[in-house]
């Protein structure tokens, strides 16, 4: 007899799920998040949450009179559903006379992978893609500098959003160890600023800048800050469930309309733990696309490390990965600004120590494992292995726990 367990896996491919099978000796829990089976939010909510926005005029009313409109969207490696969210935003700029001609949509990479064709039909929807001008941002080029931040964070923005007369961004609200939480103004930064903006913004926690996830932080106070300068006409905020289908959307100022949403996402993410547990299973989605993102399986863990997982339990990352090593020109490529090895990270001394970590990908080689990973991590392909790797090390009844998704909160 076997137990199965199904979870999210591989975002924006097929198959949906992936499913674990464990003895049935094993004391095994999922540990899903509050909000994990929430229903999708229908069309008619999407429209009602941009025409009803918080802390501005409507759209269309910030729109009158101007004569172009950049839209921001966040890229393949969140599951923000853009292409329902566009529609009723398209409906507000007719509205004020800016048609599909005088609008441009900027793919918001900061430093990652530029988005091909198919890309954009699976985040935008195909007629969105055949029909509007879309431009990946470019972060060594196309920029316009306007001075600093508060903090001293250099400001060299996309021109091409910088020249456009409404800006307006579409992001997903998960949680994120810097910022606090996507969305809002960080779809600006780091989303369309140059390297040395995203070198300066990243780097914040090493110089002393206050981090955090689920919260408001220090770095996200800059982030608002930098937003303040370069413009931000109207933010959408979209809270998503275990399989990324959007579950609430507000609209509005990026402060107000976000501070809104991340009221709102403390309580869809949060997350009741099973404790003292010998296995901890971590999975990347929605952000298992490449395994340049895997550190983010660590967060639920740097919440509660003790609670969660015995101090000489076993970690397992676990990632589709199906991009393979993935891309992210600032901290992932060697000779890259910020690059190094995820064991001579503070995070990885903090949250890992000494325990044992594995991580399941049937994707990933060794070469591109450990171009991220210490050499003491051990690459599994295949699910049967890493039950006997695990049992050797824990007995054939450990307690283990899975944790879904790396947007869960406590």
């Amino acid at each position: 007899m076997v137990k199965e367990f199904k979870f999210p896996w591989a975002a924006w491919r097929e198959p949906d799920y992936f499913t674990a099978r464990f003895p049935d000796t094993w004391d095994v829990s999922i540990c899903r998040m509050k909000g994990a089976d929430y229903p999708e939010i229908s069309s008619a909510d999407i429209k009602k949450a941009i025409l009803n926005p918080i802390g501005t005029p409507k759209l269309s009313e910030i729109a009158k009179g101007k004569k172009s409109a950049v839209i921001v969207v966040d890229d393949m490696t969140r599951t923000t559903q853009v292409a329902k969210i566009l529609p009723p935003v398209f409906e507000e700029l007719e509205k004020a006379d800016i048609g599909k001609d005088k609008i441009k949509i900027l793919l918001a990479l900061g430093a990652h992978r530029p988005m091909n064709k198919h890309d954009c039909e699976l985040k935008l929807g195909k007629d969105i893609a055949d029909n509007y001008s879309i431009e990946n941002h470019h972060p060594y080029l196309n920029l316009v500098n306007l001075g600093e931040s508060k903090i001293g964070t250099p400001i060299d923005v996309n021109k091409t959003y910088h020249e456009s007369e409404v800006k307006i961004a579409v992001g997903g609200v998960i949680p994120h160890p810097l910022a606090g939480f996507g969305g809002g103004a960080k779809i600006v930064l780091p989303g369309v600023c140059g390297i040395r903006t995203l070198e300066s913004n990243h780097s914040a926690g090493m110089r002393g800048v206050g981090a955090g996830l689920g919260r408001m932080t220090e770095i996200r106070e800059d982030i608002e800050d930098i937003a303040d300068t370069v413009g931000l006409d109207f933010s959408i905020n979209v809270i998503m469930n275990e399989i990324g289908n959007s579950t609430a959307v507000f609209a509005g100022h990026y402060r107000n309309a976000h501070r809104r949403t991340m009221e709102v996402a403390k309580e869809v993410y949060k997350t009741p733990i099973t404790h003292d547990n010998q296995i901890c299973f971590l999975n990347a989605f929605p952000e298992d696309s490449e395994l340049n993102q895997a550190l983010k399986c660590l967060n639920l863990l740097m919440i509660a490390p003790t609670a969660l997982l015995q101090r000489n339990g076993s970690i397992v990352f676990m990632s589709s990965s199906y991009e393979g090593r993935g891309y992210h020109s600032l901290i992932a490529e060697t000779g890259a600004k910020l690059y190094s090895n995820y064991g001579d990270m503070v995070i990885w001394k903090a949250f890992v120590k000494k325990r044992n970590v594995f991580y399941f990908s049937p994707n990933v080689s060794e070469s591109d494992l450990y171009h991220f990973f210490p050499e003491n991590v051990v690459l599994i392909k295949e699910w049967d292995d890493l039950v006997l790797e695990l049992e050797k090390l824990h007995g054939t009844n450990p307690k283990a726990c899975i944790i879904p998704t790396s947007i869960q909160l406590t």
